[in-house]
């Protein structure tokens, strides 16, 4: 009998700086190419996320704007992702929970979110969308409102803001509080604050006296050149803050000759680069130009008027536009909806494209930013006190890649051990310390969500859990929650940690939900993301995190399995109490 013939012979592989030229080509305003090319093979990737593929992509195009990558939004409705992309193709960005962060603004690669008012303290959450980084930044002493608002913006010299992610940078904030309880000289002071990352404080307020409050629900800011930041409120008035003075000013929107509710508008930049306001009524997109002036002449002068028959597709000549819900500086297109569709339109092309459904968007905060992938996941972290990880040559390229890879993954599987062995001696911060370092290199080389992470962001986020836990009651510290009192224990809580725990545990969450398999494994998730709702006081996501768990348990034991009833005893407590 003859031998089989032996398999044909693989291709040799393509040179990695001819790799380089072909990926450069991809398109600019699809960021779902590049990411899929990183998928592609290790080789690929390592060429699509260093430093100086990202720096060559965005020289390619020197005269084009950043795209428009997606919105931000602060519509609760759960099934509806925290970022929503305007891509060709299917694109996300790890955006920050919007049950627990509020966006704000977004401007040179960098955006901003308030946290819930409901914690104890509030704090701004400064994210990088491209690379993932995120800092916290303390409120400043002097506030206290509701509805503030910020914004924030790059300082560094000379930079073109069309890369400046990881630089200096500034915020400032905005907010209005009673000045008087006096009825007869009832007035309000409206501060802003200026924090500067360089010095890592915030400068002292600069306030104002009016008769009315501002809040900003409904509005973004709008940078003008570079010194000029604008506000509007929801009342209709428009906020100047100078940042060369400092100084606030306030002057209203335009007149009502084409409408009467001052919600309609939205702050845009005009043509020139200058401040403008756009409103849509029925079918008709306004635009209005601020001509300022050294004296009192200053006014709103009528720019233009867009008939957007012939601007968004057929089909939507029925129906009525909303008030503008977003404007995407830098890249100067806008957000309108109608009664049942949201559009993007380019202002200066006067182009329209649907983006999505309507889902009852409020405020849209854009992401305009070149894309490029990032290699690493970035999680914040103080001292490191776990072992120290071998160097990782991410920069050479060739056959002695692979040899370096292999190393780093025998590492994190040595890393991963030792995290389980400081678990086991109840050392969390050790143990979570390990878990980060085993979690950079995994992903590095698998993906941000390849199924073989899934168990260390699972144990990363258990770790920080029972080390917030240990910090409050270090008595019933524990991985799986005995011993603990309730889940509204009083005293200091580590909300870092906490916070970081449960992005740790929804990843791993998203990560196993891609196998319709019931396994123990999505039981173990849903039990530790229910624990942490429990201690942020979020009694109905935890019970549905429980009950969703023991829909799964009871596929796997028996009705009467000791596990049903020892792994729910803080569910059954809660729900007893709620009925």
């Amino acid at each position: 009998m003859a031998a089989p013939p032996p398999p044909p012979a693989l291709p040799p592989a393509l040179p990695d700086d001819v790799v380089e030229e072909i990926l450069l080509r991809l398109p600019l305003d699809d960021p779902g190419s590049l990411l899929r090319a990183s998928l592609v093979c290790k080789a690929w990737r390592s060429v699509v996320t260093h430093p100086h593929f990202r720096r060559r992509f965005i020289g390619l195009h020197p005269h084009r704007a950043p795209p428009v990558l997606g919105f931000l939004h602060d519509w609760e409705n759960k099934r509806i992702p925290d970022f929503v992309p305007t891509t060709p193709s299917p694109f996300s960005l790890a955006a920050p929970d919007r049950r627990f962060w509020r966006p704000l603004d977004c401007r040179h690669g960098r955006a901003l979110f308030l946290s819930d008012d409901r914690q104890e303290t509030q704090e701004i959450l400064l994210w990088e969308p491209i690379t993932g980084a995120h800092q916290r930044i303390p409120l400043p002493a002097a506030f206290r409102c509701g509805w503030p608002t910020a914004a924030v913006f790059c300082t560094a010299d000379g930079c073109d803001h069309r890369d400046c992610a990881g630089g200096p940078f500034g915020v400032v904030f905005v907010f209005a509080v009673d000045g008087s309880e006096d009825e007869e000289d009832w007035h309000v002071i409206t501060s802003a604050c200026l924090y500067s990352s360089e010095t890592g404080t915030w400068g002292k307020p600069n306030s104002r006296q009016d008769e009315f409050t501002m809040e900003f629900e409904y509005h973004s800011s709008v940078l003008v050149g570079r010194s000029l930041l604008y506000f509007l409120s929801d009342g209709g008035v428009v906020l100047e803050y100078n940042l060369d003075s400092p100084e606030l000013s306030v002057f209203n929107t335009p007149p009502d000759d084409y409408g009467s509710e001052k919600e309609r508008f939205n702050l845009v930049l005009v043509d020139d680069g200058g401040l403008g306001v756009a409103e849509a009524i029925d079918m008709e997109l306004i635009l209005w130009k601020w001509e300022a002036s050294d004296g009192t002449n200053a006014r709103w002068v009528l720019s233009r008027i867009v008939d957007l028959f012939d601007v968004l597709p057929i089909g939507v000549d029925s129906e009525c536009l909303s008030p503008v819900l977003g404007f995407a500086e830098g890249a100067n297109a806008i957000f309108v909806k109608t009664d049942s569709s949201l559009f993007m339109i380019k202002l200066q092309s006067e182009q329209g494209e649907k983006v999505c459904d309507d889902h009852g968007f409020c405020n849209l905060i854009p992401v305009v930013s070149f894309y490029t992938p990032h290699s690493r996941l970035q999680v914040p972290g103080g001292e490191h006190h776990g072992p120290a990880a071998p160097p990782l040559n991410l920069l050479r390229r060739g056959g002695q890649q692979v040899a370096w890879e292999e190393k780093s993954l025998e590492w994190a599987q040595v890393l991963f051990d030792k995290g389980c062995k400081a678990i086991n001696e109840k050392d969390f911060a050790n143990a979570a310390n390990c878990f980060r370092d085993a979690l950079k290199i995994r992903v590095q080389h698998y993906g941000d969500l390849a199924p073989q992470c899934a168990s260390t962001f699972y144990c990363y986020g258990c770790a920080l859990l029972a080390k917030a836990r240990k910090a409050t009651n270090p008595s019933g510290a524990n991985l799986h929650g005995k011993g603990q009192k309730d889940g509204n224990m009083t005293g200091d809580r580590d909300d870092s940690d906490l916070d970081l725990a449960w992005k740790m545990l929804n990843t791993a969450k998203v990560i196993v939900a891609k196998s319709p398999d019931k396994t123990m494994e999505k039981v173990n998730i849903l039990n530790s993301l229910a624990q942490i709702s429990m201690r942020r006081e979020d009694t109905d996501s935890a019970i549905g995190y429980y009950f969703e768990a023991l829909a799964i348990l009871e596929h796997l034991v028996r009705p009467d399995n000791f596990r049903i009833f020892e792994q729910y005893p803080p569910c059954g407590d809660n729900i007893v109490n709620l009925v």
